[in-house]
């Protein structure tokens, strides 16, 4: 078997002296194969941070609810512990003015 020559570059030969063709990743390759790798994870991380701030978001307003909650409990109890040390006892006697 006769043994070829090595080539200098791995490009494909062409049969036409002097003829180099192009590139296999063209630029519209390159961009489709960035694309292709950069929208999924740029929509995973967008997506990703727009949950951590509803969880957040959420997590404020529980917290907000549950000082509120607490505030009206202790209000509610001041407001129980007044009455009870108040005289509410009303003088009933009879008014004239009956048929």
């Amino acid at each position: 078997m006769p043994q070829q020559p090595p080539t200098p570059n791995s490009q494909p030969q062409s049969s036409i002296p002097g003829y180099r063709p192009g590139p296999y990743l063209t630029r519209s390759k390159k961009f489709f194969l960035a694309a292709i790798v950069f929208i999924p994870v740029a929509s995973y991380l967008w997506l990703r941070r727009l949950e951590s701030q509803s969880r957040e978001r959420t997590r404020l307003l529980e917290e907000e609810g549950r000082r509120n909650w607490i505030q009206a409990e202790k209000e509610k109890q001041r407001y129980l512990a007044s009455r009870k040390d108040r005289d509410l006892s009303v003088a009933v006697g009879r008014s004239g003015g009956g048929v």
